[in-house]
């Protein structure tokens, strides 16, 4: 090895395999892709959109401006009360907006939403409940506020309610 250990020439191997010689650890594994975007046009999106749309023209008037996406989450985990999250309403930020065509984006569970014990009512349920958190963004005196290049501003919206279930 012309003079070279084989921790100089593999900095990541750990001492005892830099003491035991030939040794080698394992390659990492890649990084998990925690995202997917759902596209519009695809066979999985298109009913997807389609309830989007409809809830918003039933439900979410406000909104009937906004550009949506929906968004695969592979990475939520059960939390220490074994709670998992469903969904999230995710404003996108001046930067995202100039870079994609969205000011929302729902971040759906894949697994919750194709497990074949979820009923449909369940899965519209869950996309109306995120769509509530999409709101208009507006100034004192009850405007809608725009930015500058006229376009609407938007904000998410907390619970209107947050409770135990002991208590409700």
């Amino acid at each position: 090895m012309h003079g070279r250990s084989v921790r100089a020439l593999r900095p990541h191997l750990g001492r005892r395999a830099h003491e035991k010689g030939t040794r080698l650890m394992k390659p990492p594994k890649p990084k998990q892709i925690s995202y997917a975007l759902i596209r519009e046009d695809g066979p999985v999106g298109e009913p997807m959109y389609a309830m989007l749309r409809e809830l918003v023209a039933e439900h979410h008037e406000e909104i009937l401006e906004a550009r949506i996406a929906l968004a695969w989450c592979t990475s939520w985990k059960r939390d220490v009360d074994g709670r998992i999250t469903l969904g999230k309403c995710r404003r996108a930020s001046d930067l995202d907006r100039e870079l994609a065509a969205f000011d929302f984006v729902i971040l759906l569970s894949k697994d919750f939403w194709q497990s074949e014990r979820v009923e449909p009512h369940q899965r519209r349920a869950l996309l109306d409940h995120e769509l509530c958190h999409a709101a208009v963004k507006y100034d004192k005196q009850g405007e809608p506020v725009e930015d500058e290049r006229g376009r609407p501003v938007f904000r998410t919206r907390r619970h209107d309610v947050e409770e135990f279930a002991e208590i409700v």
